[in-house]
């Protein structure tokens, strides 16, 4: 699979100065500069067309698009990220985990993409930090799972991104401001840059990791004989 990350630039930037540089990729991913905050009634009233240009714009480079954004839902704040996949919009997902006291609270379920490049399963901002997360996209199915996250502070993301596909056995992809990498499913990171538009490829690889865990009653005690 070849991906194609945007890591500062707005969706708009990109078209206006040379959509070729994010051309001939599978999947192109925008962080959440990608359409910045998007406010449902505008869009609905077509005010604003944020979701519109999306879905043009991935049929135009025949690719599937991941854009993360903020979304104002009449009064409601949430961390959302949409998929458009060769002119059709496929879908928004809302962050699922509320951390702490934030203006922004929690949406929708998680979900996996059955788009033109394979089956994505995305995660959003801070549901990278519950490892259950990762595990039932994982589990619906997902030949990669992608998170867009806001900025980086620390190095804990990168960590959830190698435990994650180490664990679940899928490769993982993320995407913040100034910054993207990849880790394989053996949780090697195979490419991390700060660059503003980031070209790499993914080799789509799953592993099952047979778990067996010692449960009380199916073990003889230990100073009984044998």
């Amino acid at each position: 699979m070849d991906i194609c990350f945007v890591t500062n630039q707005t969706l708009n930037q990109v078209i206006d100065s040379d959509l070729s540089r994010i051309s001939d990729s599978d999947v192109v991913v925008f962080g959440f500069n990608g359409l910045g905050l998007v406010s449902y009634k505008k869009e609905l009233s077509g005010i604003t067309e944020y979701f519109r240009d999306l879905a043009l714009t991935s049929k135009q480079l025949s690719s599937v698009i991941i854009c993360g954004c903020d979304t104002d839902n009449y009064g409601v704040y949430r961390h959302s990220v949409v998929v458009a996949d060769k002119g059709k919009l496929l879908g928004v997902t809302d962050m699922a985990h509320s951390i702490d006291e934030s203006e922004f609270v929690s949406g929708g379920n998680f979900r996996v993409y059955d788009t033109s490049a394979g089956k994505i399963g995305i995660l959003v901002a801070e549901d990278l930090f519950f490892p259950e997360s990762a595990r039932v996209l994982a589990l619906c199915d997902a030949d990669i799972i992608i998170c867009l996250f806001k900025k980086l502070d620390n190095y804990m993301p990168q960590i959830m991104i190698r435990a994650g596909a180490f664990s679940n056995g899928v490769a993982m992809a993320l995407c913040a401001k100034n910054y993207c990498a990849i880790s394989d499913i053996r949780g090697k990171i195979i490419m991390a840059s700060s660059g503003e538009i980031v070209k790499s490829k993914i080799k789509i690889e799953k592993d099952y990791h047979l778990i067996s865990s010692r449960r009380r009653g199916l073990y003889r005690d230990f100073n009984s004989g044998y």
